[in-house]
């Protein structure tokens, strides 16, 4: 048919693999000549062997698809991606149900060869990939060493720095906001002794379990800082005095209670705390220094005690 001619013609020039499927027989209507160039078995009728060497339908054909949306959506057109084996190669068909000039109804098929740009797109995954993965690393990385830089090593809370960084901070707060700041300092009795008599290992532990028994004791708010050997500083935001006082005492109670055991000996250790209010004049230096005082006050007054003083 004329008809029939000057359509193939006009498909025969495009540089894509086109071809027409009868959809009842599935057999080749019209291969365009990019497409007879490379097809895998030219003798054979039904296209899943002419076109791809296949045994049997092809896992991607989509006739039966277009004739179920023809029926159910009045579409007739399909994109769809798949992979063929036949070549190793990947390609994008555009199908559609057309009306072929001899009145039968076909399966019109472009194929795209996108194995390059499957390539390509693979190997940006595999990049983003790497890439997630050094960002990840550099993060716990960055995290490590930001809690390196503000962590005691030993039990973890802030050190020496980092507790006068927040400290500074909330007694700045407490000025512009009105609310009272207090400052305690902790130090753990006969440290040395405890430390000479059952070893390092042993003064390390109780230094872990003490911090770990504050922390227990503390509000979210609340900072806990080691600032040198058995010493360590509280600061601690509150409009009620009293019960700052209870609070702290009871801790030192909670701590008279912690039980270590080494070889047979079981050992126990209390904690000795001079506690300061802050004034309008206090730096965080000066509030130290106070709470440092009543430390000492309480050490002299036997140990395991707490005093205060504005």
């Amino acid at each position: 048919m004329q008809e029939n001619r000057l359509f193939e013609a006009l498909l025969d020039v495009i540089p894509f693999a086109a071809y027409a499927v009868d959809i009842e027989t599935y057999e080749i209507v019209y291969a365009n000549k990019r497409m007879s160039e490379n097809m895998y078995a030219p003798r054979e009728n039904f296209c899943w062997k002419k076109l791809y060497g296949q045994n049997e339908v092809c896992s991607w054909c989509t006739i039966s698809e277009l004739k179920q949306r023809h029926k159910i959506y009045k579409s007739e057109k399909l994109i769809n991606n798949f992979f063929d084996e036949g070549n190793d190669k990947w390609f994008q068909g555009y199908d559609e149900l057309v009306r072929w000039p001899d009145g039968r109804t076909v399966k019109y098929s472009i194929s795209v060869d996108i194995t390059e740009q499957k390539e390509i797109q693979a190997s940006m995954i595999k990049t983003n990939t790497k890439l997630a993965i050094q960002s990840k690393k550099l993060k716990e990385a960055n995290q490590k060493l930001e809690y390196l830089a503000t962590k005691d090593y030993l039990t973890g809370i802030n050190n020496r720095g980092n507790f006068f960084k927040l400290s500074i901070d909330m007694l700045e707060r407490s000025m512009q906001e009105g609310l009272q700041m207090y400052i305690a300092m902790l130090d753990i009795d006969h440290f040395k002794t405890l430390n000479d008599h059952f070893g390092h290992n042993t003064g390390d532990a109780a230094l872990i379990e003490f911090s770990k028994k504050v922390n227990e004791n503390l509000d979210e708010s609340d900072i806990f800082g080691r600032i040198g050997g058995e010493e360590f500083a509280l600061s601690l935001l509150s409009e009620d005095q009293e019960g700052t006082l209870k609070k702290l005492d009871a801790l030192r109670e909670a701590i008279s209670q912690i039980v270590l055991t080494k070889d047979d000996n079981t050992i126990h250790f209390t904690v000795s705390i001079g506690v300061a209010a802050a004034t309008q004049s206090d730096t965080i230096d000066t509030l130290l220094d106070r709470a440092d005082q009543e430390l000492y006050h309480a050490k002299n007054d036997g140990r395991n005690k707490l005093k205060f003083r504005l």
